[in-house]
């Protein structure tokens, strides 16, 4: 019976030791987050006040689909300012490589120049296909080595065109 007592005991400390754990509990100290937070200043607890949301507003159908329309022309708003955005972010590098006719053109519109893969020479304009200027000049590079398919612009790059044919029919790109 004396053994059953201490195995008794001894399964109970063990299963002390299990339960609780034999490890001294880590402590959260509340401040490992001081430096992170910063009192908020009497405007900004004005404000707060002020912009708060706090009323429940009723509205019939015809106040909600109202309101659902003008959240809806909002974002929207937000959706093309977000695709302006975008579009300034596609930039092409400018010492990039280009071969594509659309990337080309752009690099040229952008930048006024050619990519530096692709050699500009001076284009004359002798059948006048093209506008005809005072003191507007244009340049052209190939795209491919056929000379068929270029890319014609100003000295300034604001206009570009293309032709798939070596100049008997063009696509103004820019």
């Amino acid at each position: 019976m004396k053994k059953f007592r201490i195995f008794l005991l001894v399964m109970t400390g063990a299963a002390v030791l299990m339960l609780g754990g034999c490890k001294e509990k880590a402590k959260y100290d509340e401040s490992a987050f001081q430096d992170d937070l910063e009192p908020l200043t009497d405007d900004e607890l004005e404000a707060m006040d002020e912009n708060s949301d706090d009323e429940m507003i009723v509205e019939d159908d015809a106040e909600l689909e109202q309101s659902q329309q003008q959240e809806d022309s909002t974002e929207e708003a937000d959706a093309e300012s977000t695709d302006s955005n975008e579009e300034t972010q596609n930039k092409l590098d400018e010492k990039g490589t280009y071969t594509d006719k659309d990337e080309v053109a752009q690099y040229i519109y952008e930048y006024g120049h050619a990519p530096s893969n692709l050699s500009a020479k001076s284009y004359d304009n002798a059948d006048k296909m093209l506008p005809v200027e005072d003191g507007v000049t244009y340049q052209q590079c190939s795209l491919d080595s056929e000379d068929k398919q270029k890319i014609i612009f100003t000295q300034d790059g604001k206009r570009v065109y293309y032709t798939e044919d070596d100049g008997k029919s063009f696509e103004e790109i820019y």
